[in-house]
């Protein structure tokens, strides 16, 4: 509302500037129509093209774009004789500009959704102390590991969040772990890796040493009867999964690395869970016959539910929180969670995220045995 104010007086100062006040009605009216339908499009644009929008430079192009097409309008306003246009339009464009700006300046829309409790504030990671945590944090993890039973088929787990700066990932990584072993008794067999702002000693980080290490260290207990359950939840964009938290340096993981990683590990028969924007792009890499890979959206799909202070995604609360309570085959409990978040999907009028499951010829019969046991 401080901004609409500021936007109208500008427009009521520059017209009394140039005599045109006839206009007003139609400027205000005009002006606000324009400026809802740019909001749409830089919405739709945000939310659908975040590969474009990833640096400030993209956002900075939609902005600047957005404002000539508002001075456009307001200067087109003005039409008249070719010496009185001129003169007009500049002294219109110049009191339009700095109105503007005092409006984004100092009425920041941005500042309402913002917590200024002093206390609710997030300290400074110390990123020395951070690094030298890692090798005693990811120490005891690995000692924490139990070890396999010869013949017996068992699972060990990964659980990642890749995001350091909305809760939900990390809340999902150990939401996922409990269920994990609720549900094939997995609690001593896997290993957590997060990033987080907010608790950035709880976990080993999850960037991609930690991540290759973490495989390295499964692959090396995992027998031919065992399975392996990799879920990895964070941001994502075609062919790349966010291991972001700017402060460390880390860097995303695309599909190849991932790839690599598991094939150096000598991971065997595996459940692999991407859930993520565009997570689909990664299932051509990473099928293989013992493996079966879940994403969370196809590749050309966002997916949604990313938020600060959220317990689960929309995917993640529909396949673990849902399903997988319910029902331990990974297969049929996918199939339950499509369905869910298609529904969710529907009722709150969003594109539809699509998630896409790909079954190898030889995982059926493990994950038999493992359900078995």
């Amino acid at each position: 509302m401080a901004q609409a104010a500021v936007v109208v007086a500008g427009l009521v100062l520059g017209l009394a500037l140039v005599g045109r006040m006839e206009l007003l009605a139609r400027a205000v009216t005009a002006l606000f129509l324009l400026i809802a339908l740019i909001d749409i499009s830089m919405w739709t644009a945000v939310r659908e093209l975040p590969q474009i929008l990833a640096s400030g430079r993209g956002l900075g192009l939609l902005q600047g774009l957005s404002q000539t097409a508002q001075l456009a309008l307001v200067v087109w306003l003005l039409r008249g004789p070719r010496a009185e246009w001129r003169r007009a339009g500049l002294v219109m464009a110049a009191v339009f500009l700095a109105t503007q700006q005092l409006a984004q300046g100092w009425f920041r829309a941005d500042l309402l959704y913002v917590r200024k409790d002093p206390a609710a504030q997030v300290a400074p990671v110390d990123i020395e102390a951070l690094y030298a945590a890692q090798e005693q944090l990811f120490g005891a993890q690995v000692a924490a590991l139990g070890p396999g039973q010869a013949e017996e088929p068992e699972v060990f787990a990964l659980t990642l969040g890749g995001t350091a700066d909305q809760s939900v990932f990390l809340s999902e990584v150990e939401g996922v772990a409990a269920i994990l072993d609720a549900a094939y008794d997995a609690g001593g067999r896997t290993l957590r890796l997060a990033n987080s702002r907010t608790a950035p000693l709880r976990y080993p980080m999850a960037n991609r040493a930690n991540l290759a290490r973490a495989l390295v260290e499964i692959g090396r207990r995992q027998g031919p009867e065992d399975l392996a359950f990799l879920f990895l939840t964070s941001h994502g964009q075609k062919d790349r999964f966010a291991l972001d938290f700017p402060e460390a340096g880390t860097t995303d993981l695309t599909a190849a690395d991932f790839a690599r990683m598991l094939r150096e590990a000598g991971i065997g028969p595996a459940v692999i869970v991407l859930s993520a924007c565009f997570s689909g792009s990664f299932l051509d890499d990473l099928a293989a016959p013992d493996r079966l890979v879940i994403t969370a959206a196809r590749g050309d799909r966002t997916s949604f539910g990313c938020r600060d202070g959220a317990e689960w995604t929309e995917f993640g609360q529909s396949l673990f929180d849902r399903a997988l309570r319910v029902e331990a085959d990974p297969r049929k409990a996918f199939r339950a969670a499509a369905e869910d978040v298609a529904r969710k999907e529907v009722a709150k009028g969003l594109t539809p995220s699509v998630p896409r499951i790909r079954e190898g010829a030889e995982i059926g019969a493990v994950l038999d045995r493992v359900l078995a046991r």
